[in-house]
């Protein structure tokens, strides 16, 4: 055979000494098919080169083989968060495995999401993993309008009955930012929140409040948006507070954040932890070289990825339990209290 031929699957049947039936089994995996010719058939795929035709694979089977990743946020944030990066990196690794391709899709925040989901709708892609979303007025159901699969990682509020969702439980990372702060001695604290338009933000700003309540104390809460400008705004504004002895504790709600807070008070002459505890959320490498190393939350990105591609294929393969993937938090103690 030329090399210039393309080998068909006839070819491969026929370099196995099976059928053309029993050799298009083996390459789609299905059961039924003998050790022996199995191992023939995977034998002369190898040997010939022989590549599937995914188009024609794509009409038998109603299957692209391609997951959509959105986004709705600012280019320049999806291509700044640790966080971010980091679950697009862990998605991409597991789609990868399982041989499917990942395209990205930015969703625009002003037209709530339309432009993406009018990409979804085309027949591209077979489902969607959304990361990242806030809730204006439509965007999360204008996502799942699509008549595509589509996983949230970030639980979607306002679909109350929606259940393919996978979520870090942040109200309990606020707890623990709490106790771990108050176990610390800190009476005085301030919260640096995400966008509060998002439930992530709001969750952790719930379950901080509701500790430090109980304890007779109103937290001084500046509204971040999970990027490094907002955190190096809410540092600024609470420098000459932490100064004065007005705080003596800090729960920034993202490691981005908090970072950036960091190197305002270092410009400052302000020590962490002697003159300010401090604890973060993500537990990002960046935080753990941090100097001093920050206390922070795990958000694990490799868990929550994992668990929104295997829900999103358990979906599409019709093995899906209908059940959400909330994942503990966990707090990760160092040396900024």
């Amino acid at each position: 055979m030329r090399s210039s031929d393309r080998v068909t699957l006839e070819d491969v049947a026929r370099a196995a000494g099976v059928s053309r039936a029993t050799a298009s089994r083996v390459v789609r995996g299905d059961v039924g098919v003998t050790a022996k010719k199995m191992k023939a058939v995977q034998a002369a795929v190898d040997s010939l080169g022989y590549i599937p035709n995914s188009a024609a694979r794509a009409l038998v089977s109603h299957r692209t083989g391609t997951v959509a990743v959105v986004i709705p946020e600012p280019d320049q944030m999806i291509f700044s968060d640790p966080f971010l990066t980091q679950t697009v990196l862990e998605i991409s690794s597991a789609l990868d495995a399982a041989d499917i391709q990942l395209v990205m899709v930015f969703a625009d925040q002003a037209g709530h999401g339309r432009r993406a989901a009018k990409y979804l709708r085309n027949g591209s892609v077979d489902g969607a993993i959304v990361i990242s979303h806030h809730r204006f007025s439509g965007q999360v159901e204008t996502m799942v309008s699509t008549n595509i699969p589509v996983v949230f990682i970030g639980r979607p509020v306002s679909l109350q009955t929606y259940e393919s969702w996978v979520d870090l439980d942040n109200v309990s990372a606020g707890r623990l930012a709490a106790v771990h702060l108050l176990d610390r001695g800190v009476r005085r604290p301030a919260i640096i929140t995400g966008p509060l338009d998002m439930v992530a933000a709001h969750d952790r700003l719930r379950g901080f409040r509701d500790v430090m309540a109980g304890e007779g104390i109103d937290p001084l809460l500046l509204e971040g948006a999970f990027t490094a400008d907002s955190g190096r705004a809410a540092g600024e504004a609470l420098a000459a507070r932490i100064e004065s002895g007005e705080v003596d504790g800090v729960f920034a709600s993202s490691d981005l954040m908090a970072l950036e807070a960091l190197k305002v008070w270092r410009e400052r002459g302000l020590r962490v932890p002697d003159d300010v505890a401090l604890v973060s959320c993500d537990n990002t490498p960046q935080a753990a070289a941090a100097d001093p190393p920050l206390t922070s939350i795990d958000n694990p990105t490799d868990v929550l990825g994992r668990a929104a591609t295997d829900m999103l294929r358990s979906i599409l393969d019709e093995t899906w339990d209908g059940q959400p993937v909330l994942v503990p938090a966990r707090l990760v103690v160092r040396e900024s209290h």
